[in-house]
């Protein structure tokens, strides 16, 4: 009980935009996250937008402190729920809250095959020139389908 106290007087000592946003991440996240395990990939692939398709590269100065404050909310996020939260996951959730801001981005789908010959993949999520989720780990994965 006493880990709990100590992590909501942190959540509790974040500004207030960020403490909002962090809750919409969370809740957003938990949505995506029980419609992954609940629906059939076919339900969710609208949300991933226009299939083979990329939003623009170019900086945009506008979006760009929405864009850090998101990528924020998204590690925290990753960070304090409960439940695993994997990269398609983080990715859809990122997504669906620039879309809700008017902000393009592009979700990538990568592949490869491990030394086992079993199939692994790796979703990443980019806004602008900014690359808002799982890009680190995204090295070896070549990009097999884009949303835009």
């Amino acid at each position: 009980m006493p880990n709990l106290v100590k992590k909501l007087d942190t959540f509790l000592r974040l500004p207030k935009g960020t403490r909002r946003l962090f809750a919409e991440a969370l809740i957003t996240s938990a949505m995506v996250k029980f419609c992954l395990l609940l629906f059939p990939f076919r339900y969710v692939l609208h949300w991933m937008g226009t299939a083979q398709a990329e939003s623009g590269q170019m900086p945009d100065e506008a979006s760009l402190l929405v864009r850090k404050n998101i990528k924020s909310a998204l590690q925290l996020c990753c960070k304090y729920t409960p439940w695993r939260t994997e990269c398609y996951t983080l990715a859809l959730t990122g997504k669906l809250l620039l879309k809700r801001r008017n902000i393009s981005s592009t979700l990538y789908l990568g592949f490869i095959k491990d030394g086992n010959g079993k199939r692994k993949g790796h979703a990443w999520l980019r806004a602008c020139d900014t690359y808002i989720a799982g890009y680190k780990e995204s090295v070896d994965y070549p990009v097999n389908f884009t949303f835009s």
